[in-house]
């Protein structure tokens, strides 16, 4: 399988929606919005999105692209960061997550920064071992709190 990695395009907003969802089902309900606010250009949680396509040109991974200020361990005020990094599962292990992380690189480079930032859950050991595996130092653990208050 020949693997594209480009910019997404509008014409790609239905497939990119529903592979969020994929991704993160919670999402199901507001993917969609979000989706055409990217395109709008209203969208502040992501800069740019770029694609993973098959050879029949289906769209079977992404990773969302943003720039966040004060990230953990970067030495620049503001760092280019991974914000969702996605293949469909049955295309996983063929290295096109890692061809999108790749393009991320690039992306970042050609804005002029020298490094990508990335979280995952704790308990997603096999995301945060992927990191690793590409380059990624684990800079800090995190565990978040919520109290209800009566």
């Amino acid at each position: 399988m020949t693997i594209e990695i480009r910019t997404i395009q509008a014409t790609d907003a239905a497939a990119w929606s529903a592979l969020r969802i994929e991704f993160l089902p919670e999402i199901k309900d507001i993917s969609q919005a979000e989706v055409n606010a990217f395109f709008l250009g209203s969208y502040p949680n992501v800069q740019e999105v770029l694609v993973a396509l098959d050879d029949n040109q289906h769209m079977i991974g992404f990773i969302e692209l943003n720039l966040r200020d004060n990230v953990p361990g970067s030495s620049q005020q503001t760092t280019p960061y991974i914000e969702a990094w996605f293949v469909s599962p049955d295309c996983q292990g063929q290295g096109i997550g890692k061809a999108l992380i790749h393009a991320a690189e690039e992306w970042a480079k050609q804005q002029g920064f020298q490094e990508l930032g990335s979280d995952a859950p704790i308990s997603n050991k096999k995301s945060v071992n992927l990191h690793k595996q590409l380059g990624f130092n684990e800079i800090e653990r995190v565990v978040c709190l919520l109290k209800i208050l009566p």
